[in-house]
């Protein structure tokens, strides 16, 4: 995926908004609630967090190469 792929995909979605912040992250919003946020770390992976429901989040959080967000440490 690229920076583009995501930023298609994301604008393809009804009713969303983007904006830059945060230090150069893609943040996409619906009204002003965020649902996914897009950047590049230093090397050359990408990397996206975003919301989904609860059971998406347990299925998610066993594949390889996923990881909950730092700051929703909250959910376990």
């Amino acid at each position: 995926m690229t920076l583009d792929d995501y930023n298609s995909f994301c604008a393809s979605l009804p009713s969303t908004s983007h904006v830059v912040q945060w230090g150069g992250a893609h943040v996409w919003k619906v009204g002003a609630k965020v649902f996914a946020i897009g950047g590049w770390s230093e090397g050359k992976e990408p990397f996206v967090t975003f919301k989904c429901s609860d059971i998406a989040y347990d299925i998610l959080k066993e594949q390889p190469g996923l990881r909950p967000a730092p700051y929703l440490a909250s959910r376990g």
